[in-house]
């Protein structure tokens, strides 16, 4: 009975170390996932969000990459993580892209000894013969082959269920990361029409302010000062009136409000000649 009792603590901490490297080789794919966007974006600030989300994701692969015993992986993942701290606040577009290059192969190497470490049994080394020779088993009655089959029946159950929600967390995982970077665009985009906003509202009102100063010279000229009292300003609005409209509404705003002035004009033009 002691040595079922052994033999199922030591599968139940070969089942622990394999969990673990499994996660460990999804925040892996993570992290691959993360630096291939920063080496693909054509934006300096993109490129450093996705280097900044690549390390996250390679701390917690180091983490679970230490627990599961794939000492081979740990060096090339030190490396890759030394590379992509310089990617996230690089001098330049070229400086993060090289530094994100040299990451993305020390993270192959890291994908390449996961890989080893999973066929070859590293991340559980369990020596089960120890079982067999201890001196406690050498007192008690072995177990039939039908008790350690069935012990082995359900360890494989165990293990498909294990790569069951494995698989289901990687999937939900994915769909949050999704969904994040999703979030996190749209605001980057956002954030984008909202400068476009600003200096399209900026530069049309102070056109607006100088072509009211031209007409205002043109209406003194002429002798016409029903166009003269028709341009009284008003032409500048709050920077915040912007984060209820679209670059389009802002746009067609101020050309309503040049079109509606003009127009005022003219027509108190049009009087003074009838005069």
């Amino acid at each position: 009975m002691k040595k079922l009792t052994l033999l199922f603590l030591f599968l139940s901490f070969s089942y622990n170390l394999t969990a673990n490297c499994d996660s460990a080789y999804s925040q892996l794919s993570y992290a691959l996932a993360h630096t291939k966007k920063s080496l693909d974006a054509d934006n300096f600030d993109h490129q450093k969000y996705y280097a900044d989300r690549a390390v996250a994701a390679l701390e917690k692969t180091k983490g679970l990459v230490e627990s599961c015993g794939c000492n081979e992986a740990v060096n090339p993942i030190i490396d890759g993580l030394d590379n992509l701290n310089q990617a996230t606040d690089p001098a330049d577009w070229e400086a993060g892209r090289f530094y994100m290059k040299k990451a993305h192969e020390d993270l192959q190497k890291v994908m390449t000894k996961l890989d080893m470490c999973s066929t070859s049994g590293s991340t559980a080394s369990i020596d089960y013969s120890s079982v067999a020779s201890s001196p406690s088993s050498v007192t008690d009655e072995a177990p039939s082959t039908e008790v350690e089959q069935n012990l082995m029946s359900e360890q494989q159950k165990l293990e498909a269920e294990k790569q069951r929600l494995l698989e289901q967390q990687r999937l939900l995982e994915e769909k949050i990361a999704k969904q994040q970077q999703l979030a996190e665009q749209a605001r980057i985009n956002r954030q984008h029409e909202l400068d476009q906003q600003l200096r399209v509202k900026h530069a049309a009102e102070q056109s607006l302010f100088d072509m009211e100063k031209s007409l205002k010279e043109l209406a003194s000229t002429l002798d016409c000062n029903e166009a003269s009292e028709i341009l009284n300003g008003g032409y500048s609005r709050g920077d915040e009136v912007l984060n209820d409209e679209s670059l389009k509404n802002t746009r067609d705003y101020y050309l309503k409000l040049t079109v509606s002035t003009q127009q005022k004009v003219l027509n108190a033009l049009n009087k003074c000649m009838q005069k």
